[in-house]
């Protein structure tokens, strides 16, 4: 999971490297709160992700936006059957991708903005068996229940300019996705789930 975040970090910053204009991007943290049938039940998820902002030459207030964000929504602790005394540890997670556009309002200090994307998504989950360790040497693990979907986001937030080129980013969003399996209550489904959601992050202005 940490080399995934760290080479998708590499990227992003390679990619701003051959900024034409203007580009912003930086850090955030999300929180991700299920309103309904979701893919770990009711479970909230609050994880790590990076936004990039392309600033258009002639058109100020819109921007091409595009964010990356791994969310982990629990973890869970059982002994495997038929085998007393070995823990499995199993983590569930989420990669979530998005790209869209973003209309800027307002000047000075602080400023608004709305910003509909679309995006893809994989939740997956994955076991660990930290007492393998000691036999083999490194750590064991399986992902299963993975699954890949599709869905849009709708973000309205504030930017708050505190100088030198950093700004302070507060995001509130309500996402919808599409055609998720869902297991609950021994039963196994497909439905559309939604989350409301909350990031915050800083932006930080790169030119040539």
């Amino acid at each position: 999971m940490k080399k995934t975040i760290f080479i998708a970090a590499l990227l992003l910053v390679h990619c701003v490297s051959f900024a034409a204009p203007k580009w912003e991007i930086g850090p955030h943290v999300g929180f991700s709160f299920p309103t309904g049938d979701h893919v770990y039940g009711n479970t909230a998820g609050e994880g790590l992700g990076a936004k990039v902002l392309y600033q258009f030459e002639n058109i100020h207030y819109l921007r091409a936006r595009a964010d990356l964000l791994y969310l982990s929504y629990g973890e869970q602790r059982s002994s495997i059957e038929n085998t007393p005394g070995l823990l499995e540890r199993t983590r569930h997670e989420s990669f979530q991708l998005t790209t869209g556009v973003q209309f800027d309002w307002g000047s000075g200090t602080v400023r608004s903005y709305i910003s509909p994307m679309v995006g893809v998504f994989n939740f997956r989950s994955v076991s660990t068996y930290p007492d393998l360790y000691y036999y083999y040497g490194y750590t064991v693990s399986d992902t299963r229940d993975s699954q890949w979907t599709y869905g849009g986001r709708l973000q309205g937030g504030l930017l708050f300019d505190i100088g030198l080129g950093v700004l302070i980013d507060v995001g509130f969003n309500y996402q919808r996705l599409f055609d998720v399996q869902i297991e609950k209550e021994n039963r196994t489904f497909r439905t559309d789930a939604d989350d409301l959601m909350l990031n915050v992050g800083v932006l930080i202005s790169v030119t040539e």
